[in-house]
């Protein structure tokens, strides 16, 4: 494609081609079904090869990923794919990885997707999935007081989310949070909004799309519930924020970490050059990808685990 940017990795250069198959033309233009086709093909090609631990599939969709030692922990996976594509199969083999490399028990939770099911739908269902969770974590194998929760892009929206709202609302609250790339300002105005909204990981017509699907017509989109860096930053739980350094979302999460620390939650910003939004669901592509996400799970280890 023209205009690649000179920050992004080679590994990911050369896959561009075989990424553009997959998510051009923009989503508003192929229709919501084959959105959610190719992206299922997408993740079905990137987290290939996971490992193996033992999955339970829930009623409502969603899973129960256990390794062979937990050490205690259990981890709410809440998927990427814009709050509308994306689901709790798709995204197994991400799960598989987080519930062996860190380690611990992944519920992975199959939330109301949108248009179908707007705002606030998914927060309902991430809230209501994350509680359930702490209530239930002795029965799941692991520690009530090491719950954490995680998501990527859209995923990472209402992780951040999720944990605004149980403290806001008191009882058992998650011992983590675990942001990868996640979405969480509204706007387009960032640098890196600018210099990287036309590449195929994640476009700024699909921001778009995802949102106008997501959000009702006339709704605020300040409201915390969608854009959770205007929320009370202040008594949330211990943080792991990830950036890619060639991501659209990447200023805005810089910031969010920026905000968290300076609110007094415990923060950590892990920024990872030269690696394009979505790459934890490109590892089975990309070797440079693989790494990478291993760093994350051994931040993610020191949060839980305390190693």
């Amino acid at each position: 494609m023209d205009d690649v940017p000179p920050q992004l990795h080679p590994e990911f250069v050369a896959l561009l081609p075989e990424l553009a198959e997959l998510t051009t033309p923009p989503a508003r233009e192929v229709g919501l079904d084959r959105a959610r086709s190719r992206f299922a093909a997408l993740l079905a090609a990137g987290l290939a090869g996971g490992p193996a631990v033992a999955v339970e599939e829930l009623p409502d969709g969603g899973r129960v990923h256990r390794p062979a030692d937990p050490r205690g922990a259990t981890v709410v996976l809440l998927h990427g794919g814009g709050w509308t594509l994306g689901s709790a199969a798709g995204y197994d083999g991400l799960a598989r990885r987080l519930a062996a490399g860190i380690p611990a028990v992944v519920v992975s939770v199959e939330y109301r997707r949108a248009p179908e099911h707007p705002f606030p739908a998914a927060v309902e269902d991430a809230v209501a999935a994350t509680r359930w969770a702490l209530q239930n974590a002795a029965a799941l194998g692991g520690d009530p007081a090491r719950v954490a929760v995680a998501g990527d892009s859209g995923g990472g929206n209402l992780a951040a989310v999720v944990c605004q709202q149980l403290r806001d609302q008191g009882g058992p609250q998650p011992a983590a949070q675990l942001l990868l790339y996640p979405n969480v300002a509204r706007g387009a105005d960032q640098p890196s909004v600018r210099a990287f909204g036309h590449l195929p990981f994640l476009s700024l017509s699909d921001m778009a799309w995802y949102t106008r699907g997501y959000v009702p017509r006339g709704t605020d989109l300040g409201d915390p519930r969608i854009s959770p860096a205007e929320g009370e930053l202040s008594g949330l739980p211990p943080a792991l924020v990830v950036t890619a350094g060639v991501d659209p979302l990447h200023d805005s999460g810089r910031a969010y970490a920026e905000a968290l620390r300076a609110a007094g939650t415990d923060a950590e910003w892990l920024d990872l050059a030269g690696l394009p939004h979505g790459f934890a669901h490109l590892v089975a592509l990309s070797p440079v990808a693989a790494a990478a996400l291993d760093q994350v799970l051994t931040r993610c280890a020191a949060l839980l685990h305390g190693t």
